[in-house]
């Protein structure tokens, strides 16, 4: 029945805040700042708090990974950067982590190969050299992995959970650091296998010895995506670097309504006329000492008579005029210039209302 009930929740049991607690305070993180930064990766997140618990202990960033959706739901509120899906189909950047917390369900998979095992070799590539790994699992478990982890790993520090937590799985926290380069190492994997049946001490409130120390890597956006096509994240990408969001392309669509433009050469009064006749300064009030005026321009099509050749036939073309009315603010007098210099003072209310 406790396999049954294991299964049902996903054999999924969070890390005791307790614990969380313990394990940050073993751990320092060394010196960021705004080129470089710690990055926490946890691929069993759950529902978020132990990844967040370390990244804001070493005032890092926190990524997660978390297959359930309804704990995935949770993670979002407290992770800077989740994906939702398998750890085991996920694109990550190689050694782009400085801290990878591993609490791998406690199982078998379809093949009776040991999870706690596939999820350390799958992940541990993520982890930069010199990069902390904090492995959470059954004590008699460690056997499984010592080789992996003897070639790996270095500075290994071992301790069970503090009672009564321990007594749930027999759970221990392996902490080490990842080497620069894999070498076989038969000592260590025999001093790990010991332990995986010693009398290990318990996980202490202080750090018994040194602070373990965590990289901090050069800040910049890195490879953290699911293999599979997420429309969530591809509609927030979108929104953050698609065509839309680029300012140039923005500016074509939508140009400011007001931008200043200067012409390669000066404005000849022809050039004036026109510009206004075309309505660039339509309904905009004009200043000049205590005068003050309201512009529009107009164009319309008027038929003119050509001469022609043939007497018995006539020739009309169609030609654009264009006026300008001006109306005086403080007087209400209205003066219109026609094309051909035409000019009527008297008041035109077709000209008033617009």
């Amino acid at each position: 029945m406790a396999r049954l009930e294991a299964v049902a929740e996903g054999l999924f049991f969070p890390t005791p805040p307790r614990v969380v607690a313990a394990l940050c305070r073993q751990l320092t993180a060394t010196a960021a700042g705004a080129r470089r930064v710690v990055r926490v990766l946890d691929p069993c997140a759950g529902t978020g708090e132990p990844a967040a618990t370390m990244a804001r202990a070493l005032g890092g960033e926190s990524y997660g990974i978390e297959i359930n959706e309804e704990r995935a739901g949770q993670c979002r509120a407290r992770l800077d950067h989740l994906l939702a899906t398998s750890a085991f189909s996920v694109r990550l950047a190689n050694g782009a982590f400085s801290l990878l917390w591993l609490n791998p369900p406690y199982d078998a998979d379809d093949e009776k190969r040991r999870l706690e095992h596939a999820f350390l070799t799958s992940l541990s590539r993520a982890l930069c050299p010199g990069g902390v790994l904090e492995f959470l699992i059954p004590q008699a478990r460690l056997a499984v992995s010592a080789r992996y982890l003897a070639a790996h790993y270095t500075d290994f520090r071992a301790y069970r959970f503090p009672d009564p937590e321990f007594g749930a799985f027999r759970q221990i926290a392996l902490l080490a650091k990842k080497k620069g380069q894999a070498t076989p190492d038969a000592e260590t994997q025999a001093r790990l296998e010991a332990w995986s049946a010693a009398d290990l001490p318990p996980l202490p409130d202080e750090p018994d010895d040194a602070a373990v120390v965590v990289p901090a890597l050069a800040r910049g956006e890195i490879l953290f995506a699911p293999l599979a096509f997420d429309p969530h994240l591809a509609a927030r990408e979108a929104r953050r670097r698609g065509v839309w969001a680029q300012p140039a392309f923005a500016e074509q669509l939508w140009p400011p309504d007001e931008r200043p433009v200067r012409p390669l050469m000066p404005l000849r009064r022809g050039h004036l006329a026109l510009l206004i006749a075309a309505g660039l300064l339509n309904n905009v009030a004009l200043h000049q000492g205590e005068r003050r005026v309201l512009v529009k321009g107009r164009t319309r099509k008027e038929l003119v008579r050509m001469e022609s050749d043939d007497e018995h036939t006539e020739v009309q073309c169609e030609v654009l005029r264009t006026s300008v009315a001006v109306l005086d603010l403080d007087s209400g007098a209205v003066e219109v210039v026609e094309q051909g210099g035409a000019a009527a003072a008297e008041p035109d209310p077709e000209a008033r209302a617009a």
